[in-house]
């Protein structure tokens, strides 16, 4: 018989929430005692949510599973058990404490799953190992089992049996299944290896890294375990201190890291010369690893200029495809972190840029805002020399000598600094206009602030180029641009930079000047 019990959770929910719409109803309404109703309401539902707010729920204690770092160690050694010879047609079940070995009739397990109880080693010996938690596959038809270690010490085990467990006991401490280590560094695409090279790299990162690779023997199972196992991130590597490498060393941790796309080694670690070895070691927040087979001019001016900062690696080859800065980047590299007013620096650097791209060139020269060469003192002749040399090696002669011409200037006395703008290279007095040279303008007329006299300083100047072996006096001619005599257009456009220059209206001969040029041209 059915009794019927009373819902008090459901009364105190139905009836607060009579009070709230009473409110509710009485502020719409307007009725004499809306605010007493309306607050009682609201706190009423204040206290339904404060109750609803405690709720306990039923949970079910769940044993500790076994770790993925226990699951590879399992399957590190499920080759040499899977060839201890059972036969073909029954299941061979492994108990781990014990060692003893079972076959089971195929078809009684045909239906079920096979289940690998795992336990910690060190809990091995305790009654609770038994308790370890089950991994389910249904793929294979081998079993490990760790059980309750009282029942290897049950009495009634027989001699044969004893025997079978030291013998399983010593395989599995072989092949380091019972120590469960933690540092177990698991890359499947390492099996592309071969078993020497994967010996002599698992050696290498125990010593180096402190990393336990598993037996190559191993990976086949660990990369089809039912249990996907977590492939560790090269990026977690760490190194607490320098450690040597041989070039054969170098040359398969490449080979190592190739196979597994991991292009960022350099981003953590430094290689470097060390005598007659190689040393690996942590990357600096402000160091750069470059490569070692770059162009010696390339090495030395590193060395001079950056050797704390741009740290050189061995002239192994499979290096370069690992280091970023290396080729046009490093030089991309040195000209922005070139200091142009540090002279020694500027000019070995413009000497490893001789044969190389006019855009690299370019970015040199764009460091520059101007570069002054007084003709008195010759201060700053280093660097007119340099930028003349680097100017005549554009492959684009324009683009050279019109870089060169933009930045330069000669300082003439100590208020007066000319550009090549305000040289005029004119040989002739006197400029004609008509069909007939009936019309003419005199050049001292139209330049009346010297620059007829500033071709004096530059001409001086290319003599002194041309005897110092800069260039022959043709190529200096082209990049001062003085190779032709200037044109009418030509003295037309530094006419009228010169009134732009001086910021003055133009004179009676400028002007005659200007509306014949525009007249007859």
């Amino acid at each position: 018989m059915k009794k019927k019990k009373l819902d008090i959770f459901n009364l105190f929910y139905s009836g607060a929430a009579v009070v709230i719409l009473i409110g509710v109803i009485a502020k719409l309404l307007e009725w004499p005692a809306q605010d007493i109703l309306i607050t009682g309401g609201l706190a009423i539902e204040a206290v339904v949510f404060g109750v609803s707010a405690i709720k306990f729920v039923e949970v079910e204690e769940v044993h500790k599973g076994a770790t993925e770092a226990t699951l590879a160690k399992v399957a590190d050694g499920l080759g040499q058990i899977a060839s201890s010879g059972i036969g073909s047609n029954a299941d061979t079940y492994i108990n781990i404490q014990t060692g003893n070995g079972q076959v089971e009739n195929e078809q009684a397990i045909e239906n079920s799953t096979t289940l690998v109880p795992l336990a910690d080693q060190k809990n091995q010996n305790t009654p609770d190992a038994a308790t370890a938690s089950s991994v389910q596959s249904t793929t294979s038809k081998l079993a490990i089992d760790i059980a309750n270690s009282a029942n290897s010490n049950n009495p009634s085990s027989n001699s044969s049996s004893s025997n079978n467990a030291a013998h399983t006991l010593w395989q599995l401490e072989q092949m380091d299944i019972l120590s469960l280590a933690k540092d177990l560094f698991f890359q499947p695409e390492w099996d592309k290896l071969s078993s020497e090279q994967y010996s002599q790299i698992s050696v290498l990162f125990k010593r180096i890294f402190d990393k336990k690779l598993p037996n190559k023997e191993a990976l086949p199972f660990l990369i089809q375990f039912p249990v996907k196992l977590p492939v560790p991130e090269m990026s977690k590597l760490t190194l607490t201190k320098t450690e040597s490498l041989t070039i054969a060393e170098i040359e398969l941790l490449c080979t190592a890291f190739s196979i597994i796309n991991f292009n960022s080694f350099f981003e953590l670690f430094i290689l470097e010369a060390n005598e007659d070895n190689f040393d690996i070691r942590a990357r600096k927040a402000n160091e750069t690893q470059i490569f070692g087979g770059e162009d010696e001019l390339v090495i030395h001016h590193t060395q001079e200029f950056y050797g704390k900062d741009l740290i050189i690696s061995p002239n192994v080859e499979c290096l370069s495809n690992f280091i970023r800065v290396k080729g046009q980047g490093l030089l991309e590299h040195l000209i922005q972190k070139v200091d142009v007013k540090a002279e020694a620096e500027f000019i070995s650097l413009t000497n490893i840029l001789q044969n190389q791209s006019d855009e690299l060139k370019k970015k040199l020269f764009n460091k520059f805002k101007k570069i002054r060469y007084n003709v008195s003192n010759e201060t700053g002749y280093s660097y007119l020399k340099t930028l003349v040399q680097s100017a005549i090696s554009f492959k684009d002669t324009a683009a050279g000598q019109a870089l060169f011409n933009k930045i330069i200037e000669v300082q003439i006395e100590n208020n007066l600094v000319i550009t090549l703008d305000d040289v005029v290279n004119c040989y002739a007095d006197t400029i004609y206009f008509g069909p007939k040279n009936e019309y003419s303008v005199n050049l001292s007329e139209l330049f009346v602030n010297g620059e007829l006299h500033n071709l004096n300083f530059i001409n001086a100047i290319i003599e002194k180029l041309a005897a110092d072996g800069v260039a022959n006096k043709s190529k200096l001619l082209e990049v001062f641009n003085l190779k032709e005599q200037d044109s009418k257009k030509d003295v037309f456009n530094k006419l009228n930079y010169h009134l732009n220059k001086t910021n003055t209206a133009p004179s009676g001969a400028q002007l005659a000047f200007i509306l014949l040029y525009k007249q007859y041209s």
